[in-house]
């Protein structure tokens, strides 16, 4: 079959050698952050491109407006799908076809009405393999730590037992000449994400010793012959020990991981897979009023999020101009909240309620009843909430007194509807209205700090989601403090400790729930829920030589 694309234009894309390498003729478009027209853009391409690519650009937030004019198949590379979907599942729509970084976020995009997704990862660089007998670090970790990633500061805290070089400055060359001069590097992800510095480490000839999340990132480095994967703080340090034990080993790995960045992991396959999205897909992008909803909301969620400038006023006018959609109308409730408008709130929730399209949508009833609670009017409150109720073919609920009980009962929607969580989305309980499960819970613990249901509720949906640990290290805290003879509890927090890189405090939060268990005469119940929780026995080794240790202390 002859090749459709002979010509890419690439925005925002550092692959333009890497397709050029495969024989394709590359245009490179840099515009700035903030809005502009596609065909604006390529104006002066000629000839026409038979592909446009837009690689998400951290630094410049660009939001395309008239994509459906596009006179070829468009792609969209989303690089941080598990931090942006909250207004990537909008703006993907316009496009003909996503690529994603993440392995799961490909369902979570066609859920959202993508028709054509891949899964196109990071990839490494082809680098000189310098033998370890020549470096001088024996591990390195190179990554922002900040007040907001507590867990990344446990990690290197923990990691500075075994002299671990940490960076937070270095970039391009200088990172690269960083993992030259290191045998062993330790990774840890924010949200359970495949991330870069996985492919960094492998294509320095590292040993890469990296966060079994998620299951697939094994498919890209080979676990035990290319890198060393673990679940919690006693596999990382296994891992770390047994390389400084086998340096032999450990070094054999990194020229295997370097090997295989050679073999599958470079900019040249990962431009080949883009290219081979884009020959399958067809200009296929929302079109008319779904395009203007799409564009609407994607540009109201940005502006929410503080990541791009836009006006309100010009968020509020664009709403307006697209189709009263369910999701447009949530966003219209969101800003006339954001205004303090509970007049225009209170036509919304009536027209909501008048709809049944509109009745039937969870994300505007949830919008119209909460902002009515939050700006002082119960009874649109009510009204918003039965109609809520109608439009759901149900007759009977549990009546809402008041902003609490509204906050659990669209907790239990949301999360009945898969609407969890919205990782990296801010949320600020003060100004923003909830709009996921979690988001519910936090907005009642904003208020009543000590609500117990709603940290049995939090904890119990965080249990569920990948990179949540710090979250649940806190909820479990507060429910242990007020159940200090509930094991089960102590157990779990135990374990989220050791998932969130603190060794001591995880242990002795075990050793505490065996002591309770054993006090309350169930011992052996949890014994069973331990081996169950710890198939490996690491755990239990562990808590055997804390107690030895703690004896001859004694």
């Amino acid at each position: 079959m002859v090749a459709r694309i002979r010509t890419v234009c690439l925005i925002h894309s550092n692959l333009a050698p890497a397709f050029a390498a495969l024989g394709t003729r590359v245009v490179v478009l840099d515009p700035p952050a903030g809005l502009a027209s596609l065909s604006e853009l390529l104006a002066d391409v000629s000839p026409p491109p038979d592909c446009v690519i837009q690689q998400e650009h951290l630094a410049k937030r660009l939001v395309l407006t008239d994509l459906a004019a596009a006179p070829c198949p468009t792609v969209y590379w989303a690089r941080d799908p598990h931090l942006n979907f909250f207004w990537q599942r909008h703006y993907a729509g316009l496009f003909s076809a996503v690529a994603v970084t993440q392995p799961r976020m490909t369902e979570a995009f066609r859920a959202a009405g993508v028709s054509r997704t891949a899964w196109v990862t990071w990839h490494g660089q082809a680098r000189p393999f310098v033998p370890h007998a020549r470096r001088v670090v024996g591990c390195a970790f190179a990554g922002r730590i900040t007040p907001e990633r507590p867990r990344r500061r446990w990690f290197a805290d923990h990691l500075a037992r075994y002299g671990l070089a940490w960076r937070d400055d270095v970039f391009g060359p200088e990172l690269a000449a960083f993992y030259d001069a290191a045998r062993v590097v330790p990774n840890e992800s924010i949200a359970g994400e495949v991330n870069q510095r996985l492919f960094e480490a492998a294509s320095s000839g590292c040993l890469p010793v990296s966060e079994r999340t998620p299951p697939e990132v094994e498919q890209l480095l080979r676990p035990g012959s290319e890198a060393l994967y673990f679940d919690d703080v006693l596999e990382l340090d296994e891992h770390i020990r047994f390389a400084a034990a086998h340096p032999d080993r450990a070094e054999a790995m990194g020229r295997a991981a370097w090997a295989a960045v050679a073999a599958r992991h470079l900019p040249e396959h990962r431009a080949g897979a883009l290219l081979d999205l884009a020959e399958d897909a067809v200009a296929s992008g929302a079109r008319g009023g779904e395009a203007s909803a799409a564009t609407a909301l994607t540009l109201f969620e940005l502006a929410r999020a503080g990541q791009l400038v836009i006006a309100p006023e010009a968020v509020r006018q664009r709403l307006l101009a697209a189709p009263a959609t369910p999701e447009v109308m949530a966003a219209r409730v969101r800003l006339a909240f954001a205004a303090g408008r509970a007049d225009t709130v209170r036509e919304l929730a009536a027209a909501c309620a008048a709809d049944p399209v509109l009745a039937a949508g969870l994300e505007p009833a949830a919008a119209c009843c909460l902002a009515a609670w939050r700006l002082g009017d119960p009874e649109t409150a009510r009204l918003a909430h039965l109609a809520w109720l109608r439009g759901q073919g149900r007759s009977r609920a549990r009546h809402l007194g008041d902003l609490r009980d509204a906050l659990f009962f669209f907790a239990g929607e949301f999360a009945a509807a898969g609407l969890l969580s919205s990782p990296g989305q801010p949320f600020d309980p003060a100004r923003h209205l909830p709009g996921d499960a979690a988001q519910c819970l936090m907005a009642v613990l904003h208020v009543h700090p000590d609500d117990l249901q709603a940290h049995r509720r939090l904890e119990a949906l965080l249990s569920r989601l990948p990179g949540r640990q710090v979250e649940r290290v806190g909820t479990l805290s507060t429910l242990t403090l007020h159940r200090r003879d509930d094991w089960a509890l102590g157990l779990e927090l135990g374990l989220a400790d050791l998932q969130a890189f603190r060794l001591a405090a995880g242990l002795d939060e075990v050793a505490l729930a065996a002591d309770t268990a054993c006090r309350l005469g169930q011992g052996e119940r949890f014994a069973r829920r331990l081996a169950g929780a710890d198939p490996s026995g690491r755990l239990r080794r562990a808590l055997t030589e804390a107690a030895v240790a703690g004896a001859d202390r004694g």
